[in-house]
């Protein structure tokens, strides 16, 4: 049977109002017309150190996934309140795919990982454009009969696989490891020391 994050029991949020989950920290009460992504940017200092970018070029972000303690679930994001990739200019598009592109040999050069499903999902209310990148753990996957295929997948399921409690190690070392990675790859021109 699969653990399943436990939220705390809050009180509906008051009208106008939302809340955002964090890995490792509390949920947070922020104003309905708040993105994640620019409550995440403004916030960060406050964030939980587990969602610390593994880089940042002021500009583009990457960092594990800001709700799920899947291992290596890195998330490439932008600052600015950009909903869409037709929205961006081209060199930032282009900025974008150069450091998704490193981001993917990091996972499978230093994490090991043959597989990584993407998605990039625009919301209907509060787009702030990221890249999810889902790593697909092969022992994981088998051990619950996870499905990857888009249109018959329970990655839903999968993602509640996993626990902070018993996976922060294993998200840090991954992190660690994509950030030392990300930082030797001179085309990309940022030190992403923490």
């Amino acid at each position: 049977m699969p653990e399943f994050v436990m939220k705390p029991n809050l009180p509906d949020p008051p009208t106008g109002y939302r809340y955002l989950d964090f890995l490792g920290g509390a949920s947070r009460l922020v104003q309905e017309n708040v993105c994640r992504g620019c409550f995440m940017n403004l916030t960060e200092r406050h964030l939980p150190d587990i969602l610390a970018p593994v880089y940042d070029d002021g500009v583009i972000t990457v960092r594990q996934d800001a709700e799920w303690a899947v291992p290596g679930f890195m998330v490439v994001g932008v600052r600015p309140h950009i909903g869409a990739l037709d929205e961006m200019d081209l060199p930032l598009v282009e900025r974008l795919a150069r450091v998704t592109h490193f981001v993917r040999r990091a996972m499978r050069e230093r994490l090991g990982l043959t597989a990584v499903q993407m998605y990039q999902e625009e919301k209907l209310d509060r787009p702030h454009f990221h890249l999810w990148m889902l790593p697909l753990w092969p022992a994981t996957m088998a051990a619950h009969d996870i499905n990857p295929r888009i249109y018959e997948s329970n990655i839903a399921r999968y993602l509640t696989l996993f626990t902070l409690d018993s996976h922060e190690p294993e998200i840090r070392r991954c992190a660690d490891e994509v950030r030392d990675f990300l930082t030797e790859v001179p085309e990309l021109g940022a030190d992403t020391r923490a």
